[in-house]
């Protein structure tokens, strides 16, 4: 079954950092998005050179100008759906849509898929991510119960990457400053990390390759089960 299709624009843009950027769509369209789905990707349509409204299809030749992002937070009142774009660190269809975007500005919507985070109410968490995971990353951690406990580690390239996150009082939380993408850091991390007793609920997700190698280690541990686990490419190097 295709993606429920939705046009919306832009409310409102906000400068997180130097390389993300926040945007607040808004639209009747969005009357009907479901609750709850914090975490979960859409995909997102820009509108082709010369338009100033996407094309709402899924066909080959659309494949061009759509691109998969994370729900950052819904307003259930507001009928307001943000996303954050890592931006100003690569060009790409939809960076450079959202370098530009005003608000007023026209967005497609197809979507959401399934919340990422196996199980919010495993015996720990651990949630580690690069910059191109962060908004899953925070969205997931903002999701955990407050009796959850785990580590996170999140990657930025920046200290004026961080971000403000709302964390539950017993997760380890941790920023990882790497402006180096070729190296592995995450995985240094989560090697030195105290496993806990009990199956853990985890989240790994960034550069294709250190994912890869960060899930080939959490499978060696105690307690791992791959029915707990979400491991996932965003980018290739």
């Amino acid at each position: 079954m295709k993606p429920k299709l939705r046009l919306t624009q832009v409310h409102a843009v906000q400068d997180l950092g130097p390389h993300m950027r926040r945007i607040v769509l808004r639209g009747n369209d969005l009357q009907d998005f479901p609750v709850g789905q914090e975490s979960a990707h859409v995909k997102v349509i820009v509108p082709q050179p010369g338009e100033t409204k996407p094309k709402l299809e899924f066909n080959s030749g659309a494949k061009k100008w759509i691109r998969s992002y994370t729900v950052r937070a819904f307003d259930t009142e507001q009928h307001r759906l943000t996303i954050d774009f890592s931006v100003n660190n690569h060009s790409g269809i939809v960076a450079d849509w959202a370098v530009q975007a005003r608000p007023g500005d026209y967005l497609g919507i197809g979507g959401p898929g399934p919340v990422k985070h196996t199980d919010f109410s495993a015996d720990w968490h651990l949630i580690v991510g690069d910059f191109s995971a962060l908004p899953a990353l925070a969205a997931t951690v903002e999701k955990l119960p407050t009796s959850s406990k785990g580590y996170v580690l999140a990657q930025v390239p920046t200290v004026q990457d961080q971000q403000h996150i709302d964390v539950p009082p017993n997760m380890n939380f941790q920023w990882i400053v790497n402006p180096d993408v070729s190296c592995n850091e995450l995985l240094k991390h989560i090697q030195k990390i105290d496993w806990m007793d009990g199956q853990p609920a985890i989240f790994i997700a960034g550069e294709e390759s250190q994912m890869k190698a960060m899930h080939g280690y959490v499978k060696t541990q105690p307690g791992y089960t791959k029915t707990k686990t979400y491991a996932s490419g965003y980018w290739k190097a």
